[in-house]
């Protein structure tokens, strides 16, 4: 199941939320991944960490 990898979240794809890749492209991963960072500083992208739309709104 491609769920949320943003700690607080239980969002799913299975559940009707629309999930998105983090980018591999390393310019616009490093804008991603210090925009999540800033709100949840803990957190360490895999390389197939996906985040759902409701978490991406409120970056």
């Amino acid at each position: 199941m491609v769920g949320c990898t943003i700690p607080v979240c239980n969002n799913a794809l299975k559940k009707g939320y629309i999930m998105k890749i983090i980018p591999r492209d390393t310019q616009r991963r490093i804008k991603w991944v210090d925009s999540i960072k800033n709100k949840y500083k803990n957190w360490t992208p895999s390389k197939n960490s996906s985040v759902c739309e409701v978490e991406l709104f409120f970056l």
